[in-house]
């Protein structure tokens, strides 16, 4: 028994060391990136790529942790900012399924459908993702914004300041 235990614990040992970087450190590698962010007036992609990618890991490493969906926010921001609109469906959708009783899951939901619609010009799969936002929540501040859009959808700006002329002539 005892020529077992000793090469079990150097074994622990040795994949405690190389489980990767722990909860501080990937704190500190996206703070140090948020301010490199920050500083520049135009931020390189590469930059905001590494960025999202530390949001998601830090989320997916910790998912308990209260500041993963901010996180998860955040790299669905980047993602939209990087014009990466599946990846951003991908994140809202993570934060809708993760954390749905969080207040970022009405607004990756929200974002969800307008990526949808304005970014991939997905309309039918919009028009279910605003009409099953309004189910969910009618009282929410993005409510109105969802049924303005939800009825306009398809539709060019110009048609859209024609239907405002329209209706301010009746």
């Amino acid at each position: 028994m005892k020529k077992n235990t000793i090469p079990l614990i150097l074994i622990t040992a040795l994949a405690a060391c190389q489980s990767g970087p722990g909860k501080e450190e990937m704190s500190a590698n996206i703070q140090v990136l948020q301010k490199e962010i920050g500083a520049q007036p135009q931020p390189a992609p590469e930059k905001l790529i590494e960025l999202q990618n530390a949001l998601v890991l830090y989320a997916d490493a910790f998912p308990e942790d209260s500041a993963s969906v901010k996180h998860l926010v955040k790299a669905g921001e980047a993602a939209r900012l990087l014009q990466q609109y599946d990846k951003a469906l991908e994140i809202f959708t993570k934060i809708e399924k993760n954390y749905p009783n969080s207040k970022e899951a009405v607004g990756a939901m929200f974002m969800r459908a307008f990526t949808l619609d304005n970014d991939l010009k997905r309309l039918d799969e919009a028009k279910l993702a605003y009409e099953a936002f309004l189910k969910k929540y009618p009282n929410d501040d993005f409510a109105d914004d969802a049924k303005f859009l939800l009825g306009n959808l398809g539709k060019s700006p110009e048609e859209i300041i024609k239907g405002f002329e329209r209706d301010s002539t009746q």
